[in-house]
């Protein structure tokens, strides 16, 4: 996934970011996907506002979010993107 996104090591990307008051998931990942240009190349289209089909993302251990791109986030809140795997 790190090559996905242009960095140049193996393994997981670490990213610390601060959030604005009330920030919202979808204001999160637009503000992202305006600093590095694989972000929205590979897991989301600001455009369009939705995450890539390639990947799930798990907000605090949680896969399903009731509020959906709108819910709010906190400060010690945890993003994974996990890369869809398919196989037999």
């Amino acid at each position: 996934m790190a090559d996905r996104l242009g960095f140049d090591q193996p393994g997981p990307v670490i990213l610390e970011e601060p959030l604005e008051d009330g920030e919202s998931l979808r204001r999160l990942l637009t503000r992202l996907s305006g600093r590095f240009d694989h972000f929205s190349e590979n897991l989301f289209d600001p455009g369009t506002q939705t995450l890539s089909s390639e990947v799930s993302l798990v907000l605090n251990n949680h896969v399903d979010l009731p509020g959906g791109m709108d819910t709010k986030l906190k400060d010690g809140d945890r993003i994974l993107f996990l890369p869809i795997l398919a196989g037999g």
